[in-house]
């Protein structure tokens, strides 16, 4: 009978155990040094808690392995026959670690990547946040110093007038040769430098259309539309785009009039119930571009219609009617006009018109400015 010597195979089986032990005690010493390194790195903690793991099972295994060899040589088999439901019990754990940080982990890598683009995205809301207000403060600031400028105008027109008025009457009454007659042309010449002055401060453009630039309306609409898909499908609403094919272009501020259409369409969805339908076309019109909104909603009364657009009036469209006023100051920024027709139980329409040369506007006061 020809025997072959386990020696090799024994050999060889306690070699590959340690070997194992090393290469996973080495595999979790540099994920430990990861995690200490950053202690906010979803992908290093995975990797602390899989060698972690892994280690535990290599440790168990192979010290099973070893075990087992070292009390079959020494006639302890029944020993290792005890033994072994305690050592694969050990080693089915650790496989369910593994697999338990596995499955938990790949979670927490979506929610990570779902939270980096939120982060992204709130950056740069951020920023669009950011520079929103401050043309808006061009905006505000522009109209102060000009309406300052205005009504200073205002008050020192009339008394100026009156005493120029004054002394041109004394001068008509004062023969040539009269001494007084030096000081009153001075005053005169006073008085002119001050109506001077007046037509320089009513001169004053506002110039906060700077931050007005040449625009194509359709991008801006889609833009506004995305921003309400959610909220739209939240509610099973259908949100429906017909842009104009050809550019609809105009001069305004891109911020100001998609924070108008965002808020127009919010007031929409926020009115529709489920399966409603709001449709948004633009086209180019005699007037100006033109963008409309309509929809299969509950629509407004006619009360309500009237007072839509007032400040000083709290109107409530299902919670979404406030803020009409400073939609329709925007579209009048813009030189353009916007109005709402509805009728109840079949809906309500939108239609805003933008000119597409604004040409001389009108300005603070009832004087006019050119762009």
């Amino acid at each position: 009978m020809i025997t072959i010597s386990m020696l090799p195979v024994w050999l060889l089986d306690f070699g590959g155990a340690l070997a194992l032990i090393v290469l996973s005690g080495l595999c979790l010493h540099h994920a430990l040094a990861m995690a200490r390194a950053d202690r906010e790195s979803p992908l290093a903690i995975f990797l602390l808690w899989f060698c972690g793991a892994l280690f535990a099972l290599a440790l168990s295994r192979s010290s099973g392995h070893i075990l087992k060899h070292l009390l079959t040589f020494f006639g302890k088999k029944d020993l290792w026959l005890l033994l072994a439901p305690y050592s694969g019990s050990i080693n089915s754990m650790a496989f369910i670690v593994i697999a338990s940080v596995t499955l938990f982990f790949n979670r927490i890598e979506t929610i990570t990547e779902r939270m980096v683009r939120d982060r992204e995205k709130i950056e740069k809301n951020s920023q669009e946040l950011f520079r929103l207000n401050k043309e808006i403060e061009a905006v505000i600031a522009e109209r102060t110093r000009t309406g300052m400028a205005l009504r200073i105008a205002h008050e020192v027109r009339n008394p100026a007038t009156i005493i120029g008025g004054m002394v041109r009457r004394l001068l008509n009454s004062y023969p040539p040769e009269e001494e007084g007659r030096l000081k009153l042309i001075h005053i005169l010449d006073q008085a002119r430098k001050l109506e001077n002055l007046v037509s320089k401060f009513e001169s004053v453009r506002p110039e906060a259309k700077k931050i007005f630039a040449p625009l194509d309306l359709n991008p801006i609409v889609a833009e506004a539309v995305e921003s309400l898909q959610k909220d739209a499908r939240a509610k099973d609403i259908t949100l429906v785009s017909e842009l104009s094919q050809a550019p609809l272009f105009f001069h305004g501020n891109s911020s100001l009039i998609k924070i108008a259409l965002a808020h127009l369409l919010r007031n929409a969805v926020n009115a529709c119930s489920k399966k409603s339908r709001i449709r948004i076309t633009t086209e180019m019109t005699p007037a100006g571009s033109q963008v409309r909104i309509a929809d299969n909603g509950p629509g407004i009364s006619p009360e309500m219609l009237e007072i839509i657009f007032d400040p000083y009036q709290h109107i409530n469209r299902q919670s979404s009617g406030l803020g009409l006023p400073y939609v329709k100051q925007i579209i009048n920024e813009h030189m353009g006009t916007v109005t709402i027709t509805s009728e109840l139980g079949k809906g309500t329409t939108i239609l805003i018109v933008l000119p597409t040369h604004l040409g001389e506007l009108t300005g603070v006061a009832g004087g006019t400015y050119s762009i």
